[in-house]
């Protein structure tokens, strides 16, 4: 069941990443300190202050913000940007039920929120969740700052997703990731959990395992740079918005390719997924045998994908009207490859 977070922050614009780290449990209200409240309170489960509490004044605007939802009992996270023992002080004082650094590492700290919403421990399947989400963080992150992509992110991510495949359960998967409310992440760990259970009943090999999630969970790392307002848009996109979305396989593509730390198939998924086997695809324009089959296997999963996702402003596809939408697309997609993912996402 997703659980709704209130982000209350004097920092709205660095605390984009934690906004999108706290929708791993559902939806996320931000707060910003220096503004006025707009509505009532909303029914959280979780509050978390990223406030500089060294200011007394910020201090008292915390207070007051916290003081109906406090009363309910919520549990507050409060991240101090200092550890002296005088801020350590002032968050006991606002009632924080857990205190953290606000450096840290995105994977402790999911862990930490976990045990805070969770205190009887997650499951098997949680945990490997939690860490791929983090990694996808990271990775997210440093595309959209134009830095370096984490390898040890990557491959950790891509560790925790095959491993929660060996457990075929594809159904609890995709249970924790609608729960996701940011869009990026729901779609990369929707098709990248997809892909790797399609590896897995494809019976790959562990090595070609790695390459088939590596080339899921980076499919669409391009969109990083694409800006959020054009993400999340909820209505029909311009054609100007239209024409920066479909730049995200090029951009992703040339990301991967300067770094040089990736194999071969991964970069090429990245700018491929978007290509039909018979040539109406983008951004190339690629035919038949110039599409390679790791590639035809994302592009089944993100097209599958992006129809079960379940927004807020539609409803998604059931399990076998999306599949019905994939076979009627007849020869953009490989036929071979498309039976067998029926039994991957259909029971029976």
């Amino acid at each position: 069941m997703p659980i709704a977070v209130l982000l209350i922050t004097d920092r709205p614009e660095q605390s984009v990443k934690l906004e999108r780290l706290l929708s791993l449990w559902g939806p996320c209200d931000v707060v910003d300190l220096h503004r006025p409240v707009q509505g009532g309170p909303a029914p959280n489960r979780l509050l978390v202050s990223d406030v500089d509490l060294s200011d007394r004044i910020a201090v008292e605007a915390v207070r007051d913000r916290l003081a109906e939802h406090r009363r309910k009992g919520m549990p507050l996270l409060c991240l101090l940007r200092d550890q002296s023992a005088r801020l350590t002080t002032q968050a006991n004082a606002i009632g924080a039920s857990a205190i953290l650094p606000a450096d840290l590492p995105t994977k402790a700290l999911l862990d930490e929120i976990g045990r805070i919403l969770n205190p009887g421990g997650a499951m098997p399947m949680q945990r490997q969740f939690v860490a791929a989400s983090a990694a996808m963080a990271d990775l997210l992150t440093a595309a959209s700052e134009g830095g370096s992509l984490p390898v040890a992110a990557l491959e950790g991510s891509v560790e925790a997703i095959n491993r929660a495949a060996d457990d075929r359960d594809l159904g609890a998967w995709l249970d924790m990731v609608w729960n996701h409310d940011d869009a990026t992440y729901q779609h990369c760990l929707l098709v990248a959990g997809l892909a790797a259970a399609f590896a897995h009943a494809l019976g790959f090999p562990e090595s070609a395992r790695k390459l088939v999630t590596s080339a899921a969970v980076l499919h669409d790392i391009g969109k990083a740079r694409v800006p959020l307002a054009i993400l999340h848009k909820r209505g029909k996109l311009t054609v100007e918005e239209f024409a920066i979305v479909r730049e995200h396989p090029q951009t992703g593509y040339e990301m991967l390719l300067r770094q040089g730390a990736f194999a071969r198939e991964v970069v090429e998924a990245t700018r491929s997924h978007h290509e039909y086997l018979d040539g109406s695809g983008y951004p190339q324009g690629l035919k038949a045998n110039e599409i390679p089959d790791i590639v035809r296997m994302i592009t089944i999963c993100d097209i599958y994908a992006a129809l079960i996702e379940r927004r807020s402003y539609k409803e998604p596809m059931a399990p076998e009207e999306a599949y019905s939408v994939l076979v009627a697309m007849g020869p953009k997609l490989d036929a071979d490859l498309l039976r067998a993912f029926r039994p991957v996402v259909l029971s029976g």
